[in-house]
């Protein structure tokens, strides 16, 4: 949300804070990572959810594109300024499904991994290193090391910053 807008409140708070988090989920991202993310969305199944949830941000940006002609820099630059200027929190989170979408043997791999530790993900406040390892080591094996890292920062497992830096220091 920019300075100059309002939170709605006839948006229920926790959805106010889905979208902030989604938001800083994805600005949490290196702009090398953040650029690999938009390249690899499913372009046709993420604009038709855009137009349906979204449509002032589908229009301004592709109405009258055909979705073949939409390169990956111009998807890039309008998920930045949507998200990161703007503030559009629907967007952040449309972008964070579709990428896990894309993605599902990954997110049901890394889901499978933290819910070993606790089946409801959402109680547990804190992975520690080892755990961390234990989650993605056998990820690291099976899928390349920067999707595994975009998947554990958007998804908000609950390692450490310092540990993630140092984990994904070579794909930043």
């Amino acid at each position: 949300m920019s300075e100059n807008q309002q939170p709605n409140p006839e948006v229920p708070s926790d959805e106010r804070n889905d979208d902030k988090d989604a938001i800083d989920a994805l600005r949490e991202l290196s702009p090398k990572l953040f650029a690999r993310m938009s390249r690899r969305l499913p372009l046709r199944t993420f604009l038709a959810e855009l137009e349906r949830l979204d449509r002032a941000v589908f229009y301004r940006h592709f109405k009258g594109y055909r979705p073949q002609k939409i390169d990956s820099a111009h998807l890039e630059r309008v998920l930045k300024k949507e998200i990161f200027e703007i503030g559009n929190g629907l967007l952040a989170q449309l972008v964070i499904y579709n990428w896990d979408e894309a993605e599902y043997k990954l997110y049901q791999e890394l889901q499978k991994a933290v819910k070993a530790i606790n089946e409801d993900v959402e109680a547990i406040e804190k992975i520690s290193d080892e755990e961390g390892n234990s989650i993605l080591d056998p990820l690291d094996a099976v899928f390349d090391k920067r999707d595994v890292c975009i998947a554990t920062i958007i998804n908000g497992v609950r390692v450490s910053p310092e540990y993630r830096k140092t984990r994904f220091a070579d794909v930043n």
